[in-house]
């Protein structure tokens, strides 16, 4: 299941826990779709809490949409990923290498706060 709340006009997170289906992965592509209709880059808190399993029909959706998945990384900005499990922690890592357009941070669970400020942008107003 993902459940989406809106930050911002320009940013959503996303909670993502226990199984995922294709009517999942279809409001989710509907969802930045509709983010990525503004002239802005688009910012994402993803929060995987605990141990998710993915419907093959949900697979199946994804591709489905492969076409615009390019420009959705596009117009990606930042990505927080909060992850309890440390493999999929170590996923993000590697996606992180592979996106440089993105700046895209990994934070374990007691990070959240943290990981909320960097979408948020509350970072960029700290003291240094």
């Amino acid at each position: 299941m993902i459940t989406w709340t809106s930050l911002s006009p320009r940013a959503l997170k996303a909670v993502v826990e226990g199984r995922i289906t294709r009517d999942d992965v279809r409001e989710a592509f509907q969802r930045m779709d509709a983010l990525m209709d503004g002239d802005g880059k688009v910012d994402l808190l993803a929060d995987v809490r605990g141990q998710v399993s993915i419907e093959l029909s949900a697979i199946g959706e994804e591709m489905r949409h492969l076409s615009v998945i390019g420009r959705m990384l596009g117009k990606m900005d930042r990505v927080a990923l909060i992850a309890d499990p440390a493999w999929i922690r170590a996923v993000g890592r590697i996606e992180s290498h592979l996106l440089p357009h993105i700046d895209y941070r990994v934070f374990e669970r007691g990070q959240a706060e943290e990981a909320r400020a960097f979408v948020m942008r509350q970072d960029e107003t700290a003291p240094a």
